[in-house]
């Protein structure tokens, strides 16, 4: 049975390496170009994580296991796709955030700081959850960003292995038989 024989690590790591990349870019050219990160073009950052997950789990069952696929080969490719590409995505956020690009960081706070004094809430409270957050905040983003793309990756595996599941037949007909 070709489905044990194969394991699907090897396309769902290409296909993760590549929505990594596309995402880093897309990342940078969203920061030169000063688009808001409250604004809604940055959802497009989601494009190359569900095109890439889709393709992952299709080139798997066409190119690996000649057209068939189970729901649950199907999943597992999808959720190594999307553990893979967590994995990658926290540590980037990580870099990104503490190293490569802090004032990203700087500004969230500065805005958090905005909304607690809106709320009223004292000098003394607003330092110290600021300081945690300073101290802290690029490795909670990373933390957070590697549990959402496990999260988002595992429901859309879910939803795309029903799409692509494929059954391979029990018993094949010989070419004597027909």
């Amino acid at each position: 049975m070709k489905e044990l024989e194969v394991r699907p690590t090897k396309t769902a790591s290409y296909w993760a390496l590549l929505a990594f990349v596309m995402i880093v870019i897309l990342t940078y050219v969203f920061y030169f170009a000063e688009v808001d990160q409250k604004s809604a073009l940055n959802y497009i950052t989601y494009i190359p994580f569900i095109a890439c997950l889709a393709l992952a789990i299709k080139n798997h069952k066409e190119k690996e296991l000649d057209g068939y696929i189970s729901f649950g080969r199907a999943f597992n490719t999808g959720f190594r796709f999307s553990s893979l590409l967590s994995l990658m995505m926290g540590l980037f956020m990580l870099v990104y955030l503490k190293w490569l690009n802090p004032d990203v960081l700087e500004l969230g706070l500065v805005e958090a700081e905005n909304q607690m004094l809106d709320q009223g809430q004292s000098s003394k409270q607003i330092d110290a959850a600021m300081s945690i957050a300073r101290s802290w905040g690029p490795y909670l983003a990373a933390v957070t960003t590697a549990i959402m793309y496990t999260l988002t990756g595992a429901a859309l595996s879910l939803v795309f292995a029903a799409i692509f599941k494929k059954e391979a037949p029990m018993f094949e007909e010989s070419e004597s038989e027909a």
